[in-house]
C-alpha cells in the first residue's frame, strides 16, 4: 500500500511538470515561426500551416495531460478503496475477536457452574461415614449423649458430631424431648442442641436439619432472652431459680463449653 501511494504522488508530480512543458513547446514553436517571418518571406499558406501545427501540438498535449490525469485519479481511487477494504477487514477481525472472547467467557462460566453442581451432587451422594461412637437408642432414634467430662463449645460440638457422621440434635417433637430428658437421668448439666439464631437475631432454626423452630417450641419461661446481646445457641438446661424446674430450652453463649447431644438422622422417627 505504501509503495502504491508513493507511486501515485510521483505520477502526480510528473503530470504537473509535463503540463508546463507542453505550453513551453507551443511558445517555442510560435517563436520559430516569428523568426522565420522576420528572416524570409512567407505566404498566407505558410502562416496557416504553422497555426495549424501549433493548434495540433497544443491539442495533443492537452489530450495527453487529460489521459494521464484520468489514469492518476483511477490509481488514487483504487488506493483509497484498498485502504477502506483493509480497514473494514480489520474492524471485522476485531469484532470477531471480541465475540469469540465473550463466547469463551460464557463457556468458562457454564463449565464452572456445571462443576459446582457436580461437586454438590457428589457431596449429596457420598455415604455418611459410620460412627464409632457408642449410641443411645431411644424410641425416637439413636443419639450420642456426651459424658459429663466431655465439654465443648456449640461450634466444636457441631464439628465433633459431623466428624462422626452425626448432627447436633434437632428436637422437633414433644415425644423426642421427653425421651432425651429421660435419658439425661438425674443430671442437671446443660446440653447443646443444633438450634441457633446466628443468621438473624430472634429467628431460631435447627442447623442440623435446616428447619425453623416453630412447630415445636420448648423454651423455658422468659427465654430466649439474648442476655447481654450475645446468646445465640440453644441448649437444654434446668433453671436454677425455679423450684421443681425440669429440663427446658435456653439460649446461651455459643462459645461456652457444655455437654451436647448428637443424633443419627437416618434413625429419626
Amino acid at each position: 500500500m505504501k509503495g502504491l501511494c508513493g507511486a501515485i504522488f510521483l505520477f502526480v508530480g510528473a503530470s504537473f511538470v509535463f503540463a508546463p512543458f507542453c505550453e513551453a513547446s507551443h511558445v517555442i514553436l510560435h517563436g520559430l515561426e516569428l523568426q522565420q517571418r522576420s528572416s524570409t518571406a512567407y505566404s498566407c499558406d505558410d502562416q496557416a500551416y504553422y497555426d495549424e501545427l501549433a493548434r495540433t501540438r497544443q491539442a495533443a498535449c492537452n489530450a495527453t495531460l487529460a489521459n494521464e490525469t484520468a489514469l492518476l485519479l483511477a490509481v488514487k481511487n483504487q488506493c483509497l478503496q484498498t485502504k477502506q477494504d483493509q480497514s473494514e477487514i480489520q474492524n471485522g477481525n476485531l469484532e470477531a475477536c471480541s465475540l469469540a472472547r465473550s463466547a469463551e467467557a460464557n463457556n468458562c462460566n457454564n463449565e464452572l457452574l456445571a462443576l459446582s453442581l457436580q461437586i454438590l451432587q457428589c457431596k449429596a451422594d457420598c455415604p455418611v461415614p459410620p460412627t464409632t461412637l457408642s449410641l443411645t437408642v431411644l424410641s425416637t432414634g439413636s443419639y450420642y449423649i456426651s459424658p459429663s467430662g466431655q465439654l465443648k463449645s456449640w461450634f466444636m460440638a457441631d464439628k465433633f458430631c459431623k466428624s462422626n457422621g452425626l448432627e447436633l440434635a434437632s428436637v422437633e417433637t414433644i415425644e423426642e424431648s421427653d425421651a432425651l430428658i429421660a435419658a439425661f437421668g438425674s443430671s442437671t448439666d446443660r446440653f447443646w442442641l443444633s438450634g441457633t439464631d446466628l443468621g438473624k437475631e430472634g429467628t431460631f432454626y435447627w442447623s442440623g436439619v435446616g428447619k425453623f423452630i416453630d412447630a415445636f417450641w420448648y423454651f423455658e419461661d422468659g427465654q430466649p432472652d439474648n442476655a447481654n446481646g450475645n446468646e445465640n445457641c440453644v441448649q437444654y438446661f434446668v433453671h436454677p431459680d425455679f423450684n421443681d424446674a425440669t429440663y427446658k430450652w435456653n439460649d446461651d453463649k455459643c462459645n461456652s463449653p457444655f455437654r451436647f447431644v448428637c443424633e443419627l438422622e437416618s434413625t429419626k422417627l
